[in-house]
């Protein structure tokens, strides 16, 4: 089954009623649409696919953090990310800055692999946010399928620790895919599941939404749902939104 349709079968559940013809399934240059400008990104967490040398984009993710990334070459990119302007909404105290490397290779033409580390600090007085943190992480993810159609596993190891804290470990596998079903909208979703205690409780949640996109822009809607959201039983669903300008 190729991944195409393993996507729709798997995010069909979410979106009753999609449906996709063997027409629309032809890649997306022999239709003449446009490269996605999204591929190297799912929802909340990347692809193995690459961005070109001089590729990027910037914006809003989640309403929650300001982005960016740009491909240094054809195999490389780097990444930043921050909450401060979101914080600062909510108290005086309020700092964050993330960044990182990605490094990506073709194993075969529908099989990419990407590894790579980030890291940074996270700071506010926003009641239940624990003060000062600091995390590390290294990741690798292999992807497989095009840029219009893939699946992607990510295994990230990450270590947070705060002040006067040794830090504990959390590992975060991640499981996501997309689907493009027209020259201009998609869908997409993600499941994280930790094996490994966080802070204080098991870390996991899922993710679904729609992505809207042109060639220079894109726009996902989606809802994250999660029982560690309430600290309780029942799962929280949250929506989301993220805007993003491209360039190339």
């Amino acid at each position: 089954m190729t991944p195409r349709c393993i996507c729709l079968l798997i995010l069909s559940l979410a979106f009753p009623g999609a449906s996709v013809s063997a027409e629309e399934l032809a890649p997306a240059s022999a239709r003449g649409w446009f490269e996605n400008p999204t591929r190297s990104r799912g929802l909340l967490g990347s692809t193995a696919l690459p961005l070109h040398a001089g590729e990027g984009f910037v914006g809003q993710q989640a309403l929650f953090a300001t982005v960016a990334e740009v491909g240094l070459s054809e195999r490389v990119s780097v990444h930043l990310a921050t909450a401060t302007p979101f914080q600062l909404v909510y108290g005086d105290t309020a700092f964050s800055l993330m960044g990182g490397i990605k490094m990506s290779t073709p194993l075969t033409e529908k099989l990419h692999l990407a590894f790579g580390m980030q890291g940074g600090t996270y700071d506010s007085d926003f009641p239940g946010s624990q003060g000062l943190h600091n995390a590390v992480a290294a990741y690798g993810t292999l992807t497989y399928g095009t840029a219009d159609a893939n699946l992607s596993l990510t295994v990230q190891p990450i270590y947070v620790w705060a002040r006067d804290d040794n830090g504990g470990l959390m590992v975060l596998p991640l499981v996501g895919g997309f689907l493009r079903v027209g020259e201009h909208w998609g869908i997409t979703g993600e499941v994280a599941i930790s094996p490994v205690p966080a802070m204080s409780d098991a870390f996991a949640f899922a993710t679904a939404g729609a992505r809207f996109m042109g060639p220079l822009w894109s726009v996902d809607l989606g809802i994250l749902a999660g029982t560690q959201l309430q600290h309780q039983d029942t799962p929280a669903f949250v929506p989301g939104a993220s805007f993003l300008y491209h360039w190339r």
